[in-house]
């Protein structure tokens, strides 16, 4: 069993951000919406966790943004990795969180100012999204671009 899989985050990439701050009623309800996902280079040195986040109100959009983090792994994690035959669940739920939090801060400092920076991204239950290993027998292996 995998117990610590070593690891740097190599970058943070924007890659949509856009707010529509005309589209908020105050009072009204905003709905929510965040996604998760993973991509796996085919070396296994490299897990690109692409965090969604979507602000609505009445079917308008208020804000969108999406953020790729890239996590390089070391040679010993690689290893350990081939050797199970996986990504464990809970290294993609800890990578997972580490996302998230970052994705509020940006939410956080880039509506900053605006009639959307009161309404706060609320927890997201990681066990909820994520919830099995990423068996590399499952992959389809991409090669994302190398963000070092």
């Amino acid at each position: 069993m995998i117990q610590t899989i070593p690891y740097k985050i190599s970058h943070i990439e924007t890659v949509q951000f856009a707010i529509f701050p005309d589209n908020f009623i105050n009072g009204q309800e905003v709905l929510i919406n965040t996604n998760c996902g993973y991509n796996v280079r085919s070396d296994l040195n490299q897990v690109r966790n692409v965090i969604s986040v979507n602000y609505t109100q009445n079917e308008k959009l208020l804000m969108v943004v999406q953020l790729a983090y890239y996590y390089d792994i070391a040679p010993e994690g690689v290893e350990a990795i081939k050797a199970e035959g996986k990504i464990p669940i809970d290294f993609l739920r800890y990578m997972g969180s580490i996302s998230v939090g970052t994705i509020r801060g940006v939410i956080h400092a880039k509506t900053e100012g605006t009639v959307l920076n009161p309404v706060v991204m609320p927890p997201v239950n990681l066990e909820e999204m994520v919830k099995n290993d990423l068996m590399l027998s499952d992959l389809n292996p991409v090669e994302p671009e190398n963000k070092s």
